[in-house]
């Protein structure tokens, strides 16, 4: 990782670590808050040659990170669960509601993917607010639009991926 990449994660970590909160808050990913963001950390230490000319457009990519590594993370759980199939099932105390399962994860992944292969920009507003809840002026700033511009694809996004995750269940 070079110097000026490791001034940018440690200058915005405080924001990193709000938007894996933001994130994980949404998720039962058995990942903590600050285990996301070093990850971050060791994921952007593996690249060579970025560089960002914004905080906006690194946090966007931070975000784009992260959930490649939480859809990492589900598709991992989705393959251990089937291998534990095999297992005898115990029942615990509690059994949880089906929010933010790794399978909605994917789903989720594979919705906006589809939606990249139509329109990258609707893709990435897409994953800036649902993954990692940006707010509109900051996927502006990091996506170089206006807001008004963001706010109109915020509303196709909705629609896709409102259309692409019901025809699923």
């Amino acid at each position: 990782m070079n110097d000026s990449l490791e001034a940018l994660f440690k200058e915005h970590y405080e924001k990193i670590l709000v938007l894996a909160r933001t994130r994980l808050a949404r998720e039962r990913a058995p990942i903590s808050t600050l285990t996301l963001a070093h990850e971050l950390y060791l994921n952007l230490r593996e690249r060579d040659g970025l560089q960002f000319g914004t905080r906006e457009q690194f946090l966007a990519y931070s975000s784009r990170a992260m959930r490649s590594l939480l859809v990492d993370m589900a598709r991992e759980r989705i393959a251990k669960k089937r291998h534990a199939e095999l297992l005898p099932l115990t029942f615990g105390n509690a059994v949880p509601d089906g929010a933010g399962t790794p399978e909605q994860l994917v789903a989720l992944d594979e919705a906006l993917t589809r939606l990249g292969a139509i329109d990258e920009r609707l893709m990435r507003v897409g994953e800036m607010r649902v993954i990692m809840g940006m707010e509109v002026g900051d996927v502006a700033m990091a996506l170089g639009v206006s807001e008004p511009t963001i706010k109109r694809d915020w509303q196709r996004v909705k629609a896709y991926l409102f259309e692409a995750l019901e025809s699923r269940a």
